[in-house]
């Protein structure tokens, strides 16, 4: 497994991860290596299956759901199933 060491970090910085990781019950280092990797997966894109699966059951959707209406093509569903914000919609170009 790979290391990496963080410099000048500031006391302020350092004594709040010390806090929260003692609130936590673990280490610091493990505080900061889950807070790292889950910054990573973030960044990395992609669909977040679980959360996914929570909003279509939230929504009451399922594998065996209702047949496919006219309405679920509204991209606006969509948004709404996976927990994103609706687009502002783009101003018109003058001509």
């Amino acid at each position: 497994m790979t290391a990496i060491v963080v410099r000048n970090l500031p006391p302020s910085v350092h004594d709040a991860l010390r806090r929260l990781a003692k609130a936590k019950h673990q280490p610091v280092e493990a505080l900061v290596r889950e807070a790292l990797t889950e910054l990573a997966e973030k960044s990395r894109g992609g669909i977040d299956f679980e959360k996914l699966a929570r909003r279509r059951a939230e929504l009451g959707l399922h594998e065996d759901g209702p047949e496919w209406t006219p309405a679920m093509d509204d991209p606006a569903l969509s948004w709404k199933v996976l927990g994103l914000p609706m687009p502002k919609p783009r101003a018109k170009r003058k001509k």
